[in-house]
């Protein structure tokens, strides 16, 4: 949520600054979301219209109570809109035309759309900004690719509930950054009279994060944002995302080796089969290593509950964020018609180890790689997907 007001219209061409401020957080065929408060009369909740120039097409008012307004001061926090417009029908060129305007009593105000995808040409770190942001409240979707996470992705960024891109591969800079710093200063050491010794590792600690916290900031002007990068480095990142942002959510996809192999061949078939199950297990044993850490701030999902049960996976989902129960048919219709990443045309099946065609020593190599995250996750090698434990 940005917190800078709005564009304004002054009929008088006067100096005067009008109290009216929000921000259209979404676009789409089915609503548009945002915010609309006037500072002036803060316990007024403000008519909001849908137009394209003189044309009227929906209304509503501002008067859901969001968390993120309340801690930032933003009246009582019953200030957001969700208005629908399916009946109107819109084509892509008509979104993109759209103007929503808040109301406050004579006073019609033309609400800024959030643009997300603004290039960052410059990073300045503030000595005065925190190395943490607990008013951000990021999701990051993390697993194996193949393993469902585009599709909880674009569920959530498709609900209007959040801002982001479909992929991500940005934040495990910071993680990678302080790791090299650490290094460095183990190297090289801070002892003497070396210019390095002037600067304590802490400061570029500090620095660079700090440096992430506020480049979030300029990317996302809304609190609730999402990050989806399926890779090993951003699991290993995840605790220290959960220090920047203590508020963060972590969403776990997995999936057993077999079908996630044969999916990314069927996806990326120039990859070996090797890299295939050596990246799922690298991403999978990170994951073990840091789901303590991240305590109830981590939901795991399992790819085939979100093939079978879609409903089950959305309704977890919207618990876990504290999103309106609304939002479980959004997302089970989302998941239900996109469909996760599936292994081939028979969805949902399930495959024993000798469907990857493997010779006897490489069968042996992929089993010495994956069995300790295999067992870990009580998954088996047959037909059977679990563990027969009777």
């Amino acid at each position: 949520m940005q917190l800078e007001n709005a564009s304004t219209q002054d009929a008088d061409n006067s100096e005067r600054v009008m109290a009216v401020s929000g921000f259209v957080e979404h676009v789409g065929t089915d609503k548009v979301v945002g915010w609309a408060y006037d500072s002036s009369s803060p316990l007024a909740r403000l008519e909001v219209t849908v137009r394209i120039g003189s044309k009227f097409y929906a209304s509503g008012f501002a008067n859901i109570a969001r968390h993120d307004l309340l801690i930032a001061s933003i009246g009582d926090g019953k200030h957001g809109f969700e208005i629908d417009v399916r009946e109107a029908g819109f084509s892509t060129a008509q979104l993109a035309a759209l103007e929503i305007h808040a109301i406050s009593g004579v006073e019609v105000v033309e609400i800024s759309r959030v643009h997300a995808s603004a290039l960052v040409t410059d990073l300045k770190s503030d000595p005065l900004m925190p190395t943490s942001d607990a008013s951000q409240f990021p999701v990051f979707i993390l697993g194996p690719a193949r393993s469902g996470t585009s599709a909880i992705t674009l569920a959530l960024l498709e609900s209007g509930s959040y801002i982001g891109a479909g992929e991500g591969h940005l934040l495990p800079l910071a993680h990678k950054l302080l790791s090299v710093i650490d290094q460095h200063y183990h190297r090289v050491g801070n002892e003497g009279s070396t210019m390095l010794a002037r600067v304590s590792s802490d400061a570029f600690q500090r620095l660079t994060r700090r440096a992430f916290v506020q480049l979030v900031s300029d990317l996302f002007p809304t609190p609730h944002w999402l990050d989806k990068t399926p890779t090993v480095e951003m699991v290993r990142a995840a605790v220290l995302m959960r220090e920047l942002w203590p508020n963060a959510r972590f969403i776990f996809m997995k999936r057993r080796v077999i079908e996630n192999v044969l999916s990314r061949r069927r996806k990326f078939p120039d990859d070996t089969t090797e890299s295939h199950y050596c990246d799922w297990a690298a991403v999978m044993s990170a994951w073990l290593a840091v789901r303590k850490e991240l305590g109830n701030a981590a939901l795991e999902i399992e790819h085939r509950q979100l093939v079978l049960n879609p409903r089950d996976v959305a309704s977890s989902i919207v618990a876990f964020l504290e999103m309106p129960e609304l939002a479980v048919e959004g997302l089970n219709g989302y998941l239900c018609s996109s469909r996760p990443e599936q292994t081939d045309a028979s969805f949902g099946s399930t495959y024993s180890l000798e469907r990857l065609d493997l010779d006897p020593h490489d069968t042996q190599r992929m089993i010495a790689v994956c069995d300790p995250v295999m067992t870990a996750f009580g998954y088996g090698y047959g037909e059977n997907y679990y563990i027969d434990r009777t």
